[in-house]
Parts: C-alpha cells; structure tokens; sequence
C-alpha cells in the first residue's frame, strides 16, 4: 500500500458504503479518533488492528507489516538525513538477526560454553 494506513482505512470505509459512526462502532474507538487517523492526524492504535482485519476480511499479518512499516518510515524520514539512518537500520537489523542466530546455536562440548 502506498498511501498510509489511515488513508487506505478511509478508502475502504467509502467504498463499502460505510458512515464513519458505524466504522467507529466496529472498531470500538469513537468517531472523533476514527476522523483523526483517516485524515492523518492521529496514529492508528495497534490495538484496532484485528478488527479492522475482521471487519474488511484483510489479512492480519499484512496488516500488521503495514502498520509497523508505516512507523518505522515516520521516525525515519522524520531526521535531518534519512537516508543514511535508514541504512544504519538495515546494518543494525542484520546484525540482530546474526546475534539472534548465534544465541539459537550452542554447543555442549566441554569447554565451549564455559
């Protein structure tokens, strides 16, 4: 998805013919907080997302990269180089994942883990 989350949101509402009140209702939030993050005013709360899922039949997990996608991109693009913070995370993120790996793998040779 190119737009945000609270653009894409908004799309779906109107294209199924749903009022922002019964959205809202779905959703559990209330109509105010509904408006703020379809017009990008307001950050989707990680907690509506099963919802939204059940409501508009969207994969969870999708959903879920969408929405951390989309805050990782905001800190990001949000400082003075992006670019090069962006390429720090990709750096650091490979190198947990190598630590992460390492930790998976021990040895009970004696003398190895000690």
């Amino acid at each position: 998805m190119k737009e945000t989350i609270g653009e894409y949101i908004h799309k779906l509402r109107i294209e199924s013919g749903m009022t922002l009140t019964k959205l809202a209702a779905a959703l559990d939030i209330d109509q105010s907080t509904l408006s703020k993050i379809e017009n990008g005013k307001r950050n989707i709360p990680r907690f509506i997302l099963p919802k939204l899922a059940e409501t508009f039949k969207l994969d969870i997990k999708r959903l879920e990269k969408e929405f951390f996608s989309e805050m990782v991109a905001e800190i990001i693009y949000s400082q003075e180089e992006p670019q090069e913070v962006l390429k720090l995370a990709e750096e650091k993120a490979k190198y947990f994942k190598t630590k992460k790996e390492h930790q998976g793998s021990l040895s009970f040779e004696k003398g190895k883990n000690e």
